[in-house]
């Protein structure tokens, strides 16, 4: 389903929680972007000490995903991650208000020139990225060079969900749920470009356990099947942002050479390790919160307790 048809939400009683979310996000958004960093980056750290369970989660992660690090190593990345996980608010108000102009002077793209080799094909182009906290802006700053759509996942609340795809239209072809296999294999079988960040937990029926972090991870098999089904191309990017310059760069990799193979578990364990070399360039701004290792294999004990 492509969500740009949703209806708007009426302001009825039960939906004045979601209008009051969305008139926040579209206050920051008209901010001085300083003013929006500060702000966001503090609320971050406040969280830090309420949200407890999310915070336990990102500790378990990277005591089993960093087992050499000292034990203040990865607190102290933790209280970085709540600043970025706080930092992501401004991003995404950036990323549904702001113009052009405004996007462009805040960021780069490195690698453009891969995803032009591949339409200049007549190829599809699934682009692989990973969940961190600058997710969004990635997105909107990468569609600003190459048109297309993307995949994700819908949420509960009628209004943001609303507001979120109203202004991802302004830059996004479609957004396609991530049920709706049908259409994304249409989009790339088009010729487009199709957005996709597989690296989340949704259970072991259509994944595979392959090493994240040496751990095994339920992996999505979307990422071998779709090139399979297709015969599109696969290109890894990765958003992150620099708080020294307060820009953001998005590189793109070169498309991926004998991908996909025969073998489904090589292929996604080839993503998974590209996916690992990004995150150690900026682990803060990972999506550490998330319980990426909550399904095991069979016979392991819980992951988390």
């Amino acid at each position: 389903m492509n969500n740009e048809a949703q209806q708007r939400p009426s302001l009825a009683p039960r939906h004045w929680g979601g209008w009051a979310a969305v008139a926040l996000i579209w206050l920051l958004g008209k901010l001085p972007r300083v003013l929006a960093l500060w702000l966001t980056e503090a609320l971050g750290l406040l969280l830090y000490p309420i949200a407890k369970r999310r915070r336990q989660v990102a500790e378990r992660n990277l005591e089993r995903c960093f087992p050499e690090w000292p034990e203040e190593q990865r607190q102290a990345l933790v209280r970085e991650h709540f600043r970025s996980l706080g930092r992501m608010l401004a991003e995404m108000a950036w990323s549904w208000s702001a113009n052009d102009r405004r996007i462009d002077r805040i960021s780069e793209v490195e690698g453009v020139e891969h995803l032009e080799s591949i339409r200049r094909s007549g190829r599809g182009v699934l682009v692989v990225t990973s969940h961190n906290t600058c997710l969004e802006i990635g997105a909107r700053i990468l569609t600003r060079h190459y048109p297309g759509s993307g995949v994700y996942r819908p949420l509960r609340n009628e209004v943001i969900e609303w507001f979120q795809n109203r202004c991802r239209g302004r830059y996004a072809r479609s957004m396609l749920s991530k049920r709706n296999m049908r259409a994304a294999i249409r989009v790339l079988r088009d010729g487009e470009m199709l957005w996709y960040a597989p690296d989340q937990d949704f259970g072991p029926e259509q994944s595979e356990f392959v090493p994240f972090f040496d751990i095994p991870a339920a992996t999505l098999l979307a990422t071998h099947r779709l090139p399979r089904m297709t015969g599109c191309a696969v290109v890894m990017m990765f958003p992150r942002y620099d708080r020294k310059t307060r820009r953001y760069h998005v590189e793109l990799m070169p498309e991926l050479q004998n991908f996909p193979s025969t073998d489904a578990v090589e292929d996604l364990s080839r993503v998974n390790a590209l996916i690992e070399n990004s995150v150690l360039r900026a682990p803060e701004q990972y999506w550490w919160i998330h319980r990426r290792f909550k399904t095991r294999p069979p016979g392991e004990p819980p992951f988390y307790e």
